[in-house]
Formats: structure tokens, C-alpha cells, sequence
């Protein structure tokens, strides 16, 4: 084994238990601990996960100010600040003696930890070490980042049973600490990106004004509006069809682990379509299974549909999360990977709140799931159409003798 093939997996390790443990802990966990942190203090459970939703949108504007450093500093800098800031104030939240100095605390603690040990540093991080290599790391990386869910709720809940959820948190972001230091310490990927390589534009706004980078992002906001709105009620539909909610949870974690096939096969399907063919091919398919839900809501025998859903929806998912890393490193260029990835985030935060959030007002004002799968299907579906729009932008730079002016002139 060569010494940069030795190089490029211990990395993708590296980043990959770091995906494992910063997601297991800011983002999977608090579903675990808010009914046991509600029963233990009668704080409200709506009120406490006020701090998930806080976190989330905080975690934007981290993102944005960490993919910066980043950039500018490369990846040691950036993640260590990260869990230097992110880690304390989860710990600080273990203590707390009001509801508000805990959803302060893990607001502030998990927006931290997202902002600068997601995927939108740690892809950008391997994308800049092994360029040569892009669709082969973040399909490793992506895989290992699969099992958080899978390791952390059961740890969580085992943890709660034994020592409370109080000392939960501590061990938990211990073990953050111990899973994330050696990749901070060790990965070190340069600031600046390649001198070779141009960012989009002469400056960050007018990156931004770009029309094959604001394609894009409009393109990953209609994709998250959609999967928020399906996400976030998914096990309440499959109940709505006469499921159990054991049930219902049960094909959820099974979708988790369909994500695994779609990230295994990314490089061979890689070979056989172009990526912007194979993400419309993911959107499409995403359309398809919501639509087998909506016909299990009236079907009579909903097991082949619910099944269809489960499986279809959670390969296109597993195969979108490295595909969108390779997405965002062809638009966004080198230099500015990390900064425009902390854009990209903020609007997918914002999209996928406003989709939960609106999905839950038609919900409300029609007593029926009808109107909020139909509408997933038609943003997924726009997600499509705006895929082939950014397409032809980026076809024009490539297409162009000045790649500055093409980048700045809007079509």
C-alpha cells in the first residue's frame, strides 16, 4: 500500500469517527434526552426541544464564520475551535437548574459542534487533501458517518437506564472529545485551496452572484424544504396508514440503514453517469417514495408501499450526502470550499425549517397528510429543473475563454 493510499484512509477514519461522534452526540442524542431530562425535571419536552431547533439555525452563521477560518487557516484551526467551544458548553448544559440555561447551553454547545465537525468542513478537508481521489473519500467517509445514528441511540438510552441523564451528557461529551481530538490533531488539510485552482468570482459576493453558485444554492434550499417536511413527519404518516408507532420506528431505523447500499455504490454508478445525472436520478427516485406513501395513507395494504418508501428514500439519501459534497466542490472551487459550504448551510438550515414548519401548517389547517407529500413531491421535483438551469451555467463557464466573466454574467 502506498504511503498516500495509507494516507487517504487513515483520514477518512479519522473524519469519519469525528462525523460519528459530533453527530451522535449534537444531533442524535438530545432525541434521547429530552423525555428523560422532562421526566427527571418537569421541564416541558416542547420547550426543551426549542434547543434543537435553535441550534440548527445557529448552526448556519457557525458554519459560515468556521468555513472561513478554514479557508484561510486549513482544517487544524477550524476544527479545533470547534470542539474547544462546542464541547464546554455542552458540558455546561449537564448542570443546568432552569430549562433556559439548558436549551442556552446546548443552543450554543451544538451549533458549535455542527458548525465546524460536519460535513461541511470534513468533506471539504478530504476534497482538499485527495482532489484526485474526492468520490472515493467522501463515499468512505459518508459510510462510516452512516453508523452515528445506529451507535448513539442505544448508547444514549443505555447510559440514561444506568447513570441518569445528567451524567449522560458528561460521558457523552467525553467521549466526543477522545473520538474527535486525534482527527484535529492529525488531519491536516491547507488553507487556500489550490493556487492552480480559481474561486468563483473575484470576491466572496460576487461569488455568491455567480450564476452557477446561486443555482446551486437554489437548488439544495428546494431539495431540503422537501426532505425536512417528510422527515420530520414521517413516523406520524406511517401511523396515519395503521401502523404502530413501534412500527412506524421501525421502518424509520430501517431507512437509516438502507442509507449504506447508496453510499457503497457511489463510485461504481459514479463511472456509469455524469453527477448531476445521478443526483437528478436521487431526486426523482426520493419523488417516487413519497408518493408510495401517499398511496399507503389510502391503500388497504400498505406493507409493499411503506416497504418501497423505506428502502427507495434511504439509498437516494445515502447516495445525496457524499454526492452533495462533490456537488459543492465542483461549483464552489477550492478557495472558498469551506466558506461558501458555510453558505450552503445556512440554506439548508433555513429551507428545511421552513419545510418542517409549513408541512406542519398544512397539516394543521387540513387534518391530512395529503397536501404536505404532494407538495415534497413538487419541490423535489423543482429541485430537478433547478439542477438542469444551474447545468447550463456551469456548462457556460466551462464553455467560456474568460471563466471570471462567466462566472458574473447572469443568464
Amino acid at each position: 500500500m502506498s504511503k498516500r493510499h495509507a494516507g487517504l484512509w487513515s483520514s477518512v477514519v479519522l473524519l469519519g469517527l469525528t462525523t460519528i461522534g459530533a453527530y451522535g452526540v449534537a444531533y442524535y442524542a438530545i432525541g434521547v434526552l429530552i423525555p428523560a431530562i422532562a421526566d427527571d425535571t418537569g421541564w416541558r419536552a416542547g420547550t426543551l426541544a426549542s434547543a434543537f431547533s435553535l441550534g440548527l439555525l445557529l448552526q448556519g452563521g457557525v458554519a459560515l464564520g468556521l468555513g472561513r477560518v478554514f479557508d484561510r487557516w486549513g482544517s487544524v484551526l477550524a476544527f479545533g475551535i470547534s470542539l474547544a467551544v462546542g464541547a464546554p458548553l455542552l458540558f455546561v448544559a449537564s448542570f443546568a437548574a432552569e430549562a433556559w440555561q439548558f436549551i442556552l447551553a446546548w443552543t450554543l454547545g451544538a451549533a458549535s459542534i455542527g458548525g465546524g465537525l460536519y460535513y461541511n468542513v470534513t468533506m471539504p478537508a478530504l476534497g482538499r487533501l485527495f482532489a484526485d481521489r474526492r468520490a472515493t473519500a467522501l463515499s468512505g467517509l459518508t459510510l462510516l458517518g452512516a453508523f452515528a445514528s445506529p451507535i448513539f441511540y442505544p448508547l444514549t438510552a443505555a447510559l440514561i437506564e444506568s447513570m441518569g441523564w445528567r451524567s449522560t451528557l458528561r460521558v457523552l461529551v467525553a467521549l466526543l472529545v477522545v473520538i474527535v481530538l486525534p482527527a484535529v490533531l492529525l488531519v491536516r488539510a491547507s488553507g487556500g485551496g489550490s493556487p492552480r485552482v480559481r474561486a468563483p468570482g473575484g470576491s466572496f459576493v460576487t461569488a455568491l452572484r455567480a450564476p452557477p453558485v446561486y443555482r446551486a444554492l437554489m437548488v439544495v434550499a428546494l431539495a431540503a424544504f422537501a426532505n425536512s417536511a417528510v422527515m420530520l413527519h414521517q413516523i406520524s404518516i406511517m401511523e396515519a396508514t395503521g401502523l404502530s408507532l413501534a412500527a412506524a420506528s421501525g421502518y424509520a431505523g430501517l431507512k437509516g440503514f438502507c442509507q449504506l447500499p447508496g453510499r457503497v455504490t457511489l463510485s461504481p454508478l459514479l463511472r456509469l453517469m455524469s453527477l448531476r445525472a445521478l443526483m437528478a436520478t436521487c431526486y426523482v427516485l426520493a419523488t417516487t417514495s413519497v408518493l408510495a406513501l401517499l398511496f399507503a395513507l389510502d391503500a388497504g395494504n400498505t406493507t409493499v408501499l411503506l416497504i418501497y418508501f423505506t428502502v427507495v428514500s434511504g439509498v437516494s439519501l445515502g447516495l445525496m450526502s457524499p454526492l452533495s459534497g462533490l456537488f459543492q466542490a465542483e461549483v464552489y472551487g477550492e478557495k472558498r470550499l469551506g466558506t461558501l459550504s458555510g453558505v450552503n448551510v445556512i440554506v439548508v438550515s433555513v429551507a428545511g425549517a421552513a419545510g418542517s414548519w409549513l408541512g406542519g401548517i398544512s397539516l394543521d389547517a387540513t387534518s391530512s397528510f395529503h397536501l404536505l407529500l404532494a407538495g415534497a413531491m413538487v419541490f423535489q421535483l423543482a429541485a430537478v429543473a433547478a439542477l438542469r438551469w444551474q447545468a447550463s451555467a456551469s456548462n457556460s463557464l466551462a464553455d467560456s475563454h474568460d471563466p471570471e466573466a462567466a462566472l458574473t454574467t447572469t443568464t
